[in-house]
Formats: structure tokens, sequence, C-alpha cells
């Protein structure tokens, strides 16, 4: 199959599903920034949980940052309907509608899920990504 459908995911605010996993401090000395682990669980993929970092300025006026960083894992037995969904998790930056999202790819011919995090603005300054893949056996 060359091209990929996208299933419609649901209206669901997908950061609902985010776990803490630990968070640390990183700057600043009154604001202090943090590098906050989160985890979520595939919503339509049993078996697979990924990890995403969330980098917030200590500063409340300050723009959020673009960071993004993803590993995702095989947790289980995988099960469910290997399809390419967007917008797999998403967690709002800031009040300035900024948006880190994970859009889930699947590679049939190498029989692989393909997660692809990235930040999005208003501002087309999406320039942060990272990959994650979880081979299916």
């Amino acid at each position: 199959m060359k091209y990929l459908a996208f299933t419609v995911a649901f209206l669901i605010p997908t950061s609902l599903f985010a776990e803490t996993i630990g968070e640390v401090e990183t700057s600043g000395m009154l604001f202090k920034d943090t590098v906050t682990v989160e985890a979520f669980d595939d919503p339509t993929i049993e078996g697979v949980t990924c990890y995403t970092t969330v980098h917030d300025r200590g500063l409340p006026w300050s723009e959020g940052s673009s960071a993004v960083s993803l590993a995702c894992r095989q947790t289980g037995n995988i099960k469910g309907n290997l399809v390419s969904m967007r917008n797999v998790f998403s967690r709002d930056k800031n009040i300035f509608f900024k948006t880190t999202v994970v859009d889930r790819f699947w590679d049939e011919k190498r029989r692989v899920l393909v997660y692809l995090t990235y930040t999005k603005s208003t501002g087309d300054k999406n320039k942060a990504h990272s990959i994650s893949v979880v081979t299916v056996r």
C-alpha cells in the first residue's frame, strides 16, 4: 500500500490519558524551568506505551518550548487495528495555541509502528520533532 489512510481520532483530549513519571528542574533561580516525563498508552493499539518529555518554561508569560522527545516500546502483547492515525496523543503547551502532537504510522512492509511527535503552533515554527519505532512480530 503506497498511501497510508489516516483514521479520524475521536475528539477526546488525549492528554487526559498521560501519566506523569517524573520531573526535574533544569534552570532558573526564581522561576524554574522543568522537564516532565509523561507516559501514555496508545489508545487503539494494546501493548504499546510511549514516553514523551514536556519542557515548561518557568516564566508564566514566556512562550513554551518546542523541544520534544519520544520513545515508544512494546509493553505487552500487541493487539488492535494496525493502521495509521493522527493525533494519537496531544498536549497543549501554553496559552499561545502551541500543541505537542503524536501521530502513528503503520509501515506494513516492515511490520513496524512509527510514532512521530512534533509541536504545532500558529507561527509556523514547527521545527522540533522526534520519532520512535515499535516492531510488531
